[in-house]
């Protein structure tokens, strides 16, 4: 349950990233909220969460007029897979209990005892089958006006019960693992449970629009894809839960594609693995954060790593200005795990308690296309929206410099192999490590993020 409740707190602290895309922040957002349902469920994170992440940033930028337009489309589309067949073979031979079901989801949230409570228009039975002991429903709410805020058309749930429940028990408001605004075109959902954490599963759910193939393909070359038995639904439990990325195929095109969702099935980090990650870093590491660091990598890229976690620097961070998420002063640690389709994911992880015991910090993360664990490499990475960069440099280093269009912006001595330099965004930005005689060692430019993936038409 530890493990769970930090996940949950590193969800939180992780909501406050900003994003371009206003269906990918309305959909992480909506993801994130939901496994908060089912992974805090009963625990009084509130008063933590609020100490560490700032309410007011966590939608991202307003939706302008274009990505309204981006979202009729999506609803479009999200609209096909609601008035779709019921998914699930259970919900396919017995239409009678799905009607049932239906009638009861209906009236209930008419009688406002669901946390939703807008006026809607009609529901729907997406999926309906039992997962070993385990009944599980995903009901849509077409709502009677769109969100004036998000723009969704539709809301939804799962309900889950025990394995041959009746209608009236699956429909039941403890049975609910939680319902949220949106319906998504691809629904992804893993690690279900009730109200009450009673009943549970660890199996992953998958439903696409009727008329779309889901095919999955196998980390790490994603280079065979294999339409799933299911057509426009997945299931993976714990005998068949692999890595692996789905995708969906709509009419000879992909318009989703995404890292499997996963039931967090994975082997503790060993001392030696630790050791292995701490082979080459630079600065000062306690292991203790060190080992917590790789095994939330190790965790956060089940489905996308495609080699070890490598500890790149560990350290404090000081003189940091801070920004709207809150300070970025305290001790540090950086990693990088190589990803699939090329390039790392370095993670820069602070605590603002000696030895990471306490509440308290922050983390993100950005792409990097080359090696960062070279041992030449300078690693420049802004502290999300402060204007302040760490900069993690090569052992002959002594000083950092910030540079734009040739004029220096800043120069600051390096400590335990980094430094943190202030330097505005703005085009033509570089940073530069030198050597005690004032030599130039490396330059480096702030990461860009991975080229768009032009294989995928989004939805």
């Amino acid at each position: 349950m530890d493990e769970r409740v930090r996940e949950a707190l590193v969800d939180l602290a992780d909501e406050v990233r900003p994003a371009p895309d206003p269906y990918g922040r309305l959909r992480v957002r909506r993801a994130r909220a939901r496994r908060r349902r089912v992974v805090a469920a009963g625990l009084a994170l509130a008063a933590v969460v609020a100490a560490t992440v700032p309410l007011g940033d966590r939608g991202g930028p307003g939706i302008t007029d274009s990505d309204a337009n981006r979202m009729r489309t999506i609803t479009e589309w999200a609209e096909r897979s609601r008035t779709s067949p019921v998914r699930g073979a259970f919900g396919a031979r017995e239409p009678g209990y799905v009607a049932e079901l239906t009638a009861l989801v209906g009236a209930r949230q008419r009688a406002g005892a669901y946390d939703l409570k807008a006026p809607v228009t009609e529901v729907n039975v997406l999926y309906l089958d039992d997962i070993g002991d385990v009944r599980v429903a995903f009901v849509a709410f077409h709502l009677a006006d769109p969100d004036p805020v998000s723009l969704w058309t539709n809301a939804s749930g799962w309900f889950v019960a025990r394995a041959g429940a009746s209608a009236a028990d699956l429909a039941e408001p403890g049975a609910t693992s939680g319902i949220g605004d949106g319906l998504e075109p691809f629904e992804t959902v893993s690690q279900l449970s009730d109200g009450s954490g009673d009943v549970a599963t660890d199996a992953t759910i998958g439903v696409a629009p009727a008329g779309c193939v889901i095919e999955s393909a196998p980390l790490p070359d994603l280079d065979t894809w294999t339409p799933e038995p299911g057509g426009n639904l997945l299931v993976r439990t714990a005998a068949s839960e692999r890595r692996e990325w789905w995708r969906v195929v709509c009419a000879g095109v992909v318009k989703d594609e995404r890292p499997a969702r996963a039931a967090l099935r994975y082997e503790p980090v060993t001392e030696a693995e630790v050791d292995e990650a701490l082979r080459d870093a630079r600065g000062r590491v306690p292991r203790k954060l060190a080992r917590e660091a790789v095994e939330n990598d190790r965790r956060e890229h089940y489905s996308t790593g495609v080699g070890p976690t490598r500890v790149l620097w560990g350290g404090k961070i000081e003189g940091a200005r801070p920004d709207h998420h809150g300070p970025w002063n305290g001790n540090a640690i950086v990693t990088a795990t190589p990803v699939v389709r090329g390039g790392w994911d370095v993670t820069v992880t602070v605590h603002t308690s000696p030895d990471g015991s306490a509440p308290g910090g922050g983390g993100f993360g950005v792409w990097v296309s080359d090696n960062p664990n070279a041992a030449d490499a300078v690693l420049p990475v802004r502290l999300l929206d402060s204007v302040s960069v760490l900069v993690v440099v090569p052992k002959p280093a002594v000083t950092v410099r910030a540079v734009r269009d040739g004029s220096v912006l800043a120069s600051v001595p390096v400590v335990d192999q980094a430094a943190v330099v202030d330097a505005p965004a703005g085009p033509g930005l570089t940073f530069e490590a030198l050597d005690k005689d004032g030599t130039v060692l490396d330059v480096a430019r702030l990461p860009q993020g991975p080229p768009a993936d032009t294989d995928v038409v989004p939805w």
